[in-house]
């Protein structure tokens, strides 16, 4: 089934771009917002093609519809994801569970992350099908809350979860601040990550308690908050830090539903981290094919492996390429 969901949603993204790149390259620059009109923070901004928005909206049909079917695609994709591993057999009357200490929090974070990607995510597809800037970010940010919230509400009816509240509530915020960064365009200095390094590979033990998915495995996932420090810096010190480099703090967990042998669970355990990290739209040179330069701008959601401080409950350790099992007690 996992092969299924990776066929489809590569399969869409095909057609997309088999479908819009000649509407996209044929554009007029004129019609759209120049370069220095539309970035993020400091860095050239790319709709989901690589496009620039158009100054005043007009839909391009085709665009739209390949957007669309990409749409469709990454939902009805991960609708399959989500069912196999959470909803399948377990249809029930609709019901509340408040989950706030679940996953000792990251599980919300998790939500906070995900209502931001989906809406920016859906806001670039918007870009391509003709949507100016505002229009494209506003409904972009409904689109990423819709999708979150049907979630939200399948978990209501499977017997073993339920709709939680607060899990709602970190979705809004996720979209929130999408559209946050739009209207206090200085928020754009500090961009939500998320990194995944199977445990496996980093000394930790992984989920025995019940079968695992990437989506909700915890010990796997670490969710960050990057900074773009040369642009915080004063003027005067700018010169002195690169402009490639920031610094971004995470928090992660250990032990999560993970038994021992005689099926007692092993103590969840947390971490709380500060690292350097890259910009990769400075790193990777600009391309001339548009989806490439989307690409390169949606590596900026990630966190790769880099040297990190870690503190928490099992101690104080430095990492040179955390979260790899290259660590230094201290």
């Amino acid at each position: 089934m996992r092969s299924d969901l990776v066929r489809l949603i590569v399969c869409t993204v095909l057609a997309a771009l088999i479908v819009c790149s000649p509407v996209i390259v044929s554009a007029q620059d004129s019609l759209r917002l120049t370069e220095a009109e539309f970035r993020y923070a400091d860095n050239p901004r790319y709709g989901f093609l690589g496009s620039r928005p158009l100054r005043e909206t007009d839909i391009q049909t085709w665009p739209t519809i390949a957007m669309a079917t990409v749409y469709t695609g990454i939902v009805v994709g991960f609708h399959i994801n989500h069912n196999d591993a959470w909803w399948k057999d377990q249809s029930g009357d609709w019901h509340v569970v408040e989950d706030l200490e679940y996953a000792r929090g990251l599980d919300k974070l998790g939500h906070i992350f995900n209502g931001y990607l989906m809406s920016s995510v859906c806001g670039d597809m918007l870009i391509e099908c003709g949507f100016n800037r505002e229009t494209s970010t506003y409904v972009g940010a409904g689109m990423g809350l819709l999708y979150m919230t049907y979630v939200e509400i399948e978990d209501g009816f499977a017997a073993n979860w339920g709709f939680s509240p607060t899990d709602a509530i970190a979705n809004a915020v996720g979209a929130g601040y999408y559209l946050l960064q739009y209207h206090v365009p200085v928020l754009q200095n500090f961009t939500p990550r998320w990194s995944y390094v199977p445990v496996e590979w980093t000394g930790g033990r992984t989920i025995n308690e019940r079968p695992k998915t990437f989506i909700d495995d915890y010990n796997s996932t670490t969710f960050w908050l990057a900074a773009n420090v040369n642009n915080l810096l004063p003027a005067s010190a700018e010169p002195y830090w690169p402009d490639w480099l920031m610094v971004s703090v995470g928090y992660g967990i250990r032990n999560y539903a993970v038994t021992n042998p005689d099926g007692t669970p092993v103590g969840v355990t947390r971490r709380f981290l500060i690292g350097l990290d890259y910009d990769w739209v400075k790193i990777i040179p600009e391309s001339e094919i548009g989806v490439l330069n989307y690409v390169r701008q949606l590596m900026n959601i990630l966190r790769l492996p880099g040297p990190t401080l870690e503190f928490g409950d099992e101690g104080v350790a430095f990492g040179l390429f955390y979260p790899l099992a290259i660590v230094v007690p201290l």
